[in-house]
């Protein structure tokens, strides 16, 4: 089922002004164009996931990756 513009509309109408700029940084990520990954970005992408293997990796909730972004910015 598709989600029509009006809905989502609708539901924008209904957040608190006090969540409004969480909702702005979410839409602001979900309208950022994709990008293809630079040489650097793709090394870091192969160490972390040698690290993920080998255990040296830390786990988060999306709750705290979450409010780490939204108090950095």
């Amino acid at each position: 089922m598709a989600v029509r513009r009006e809905e989502i509309l609708k539901l924008i109408e209904t957040v608190p002004d006090e969540k409004l700029h969480e909702l702005e940084k979410m839409i602001k990520i979900l309208t950022m164009p994709e990008e293809e990954a630079t040489e650097d970005e793709i090394k870091a992408i192969e160490v972390a996931r040698k690290e993920y293997e080998n255990g040296e990796t830390y786990s988060f909730t999306i709750d705290q990756l979450r409010k780490e972004f939204l108090e950095n910015e």
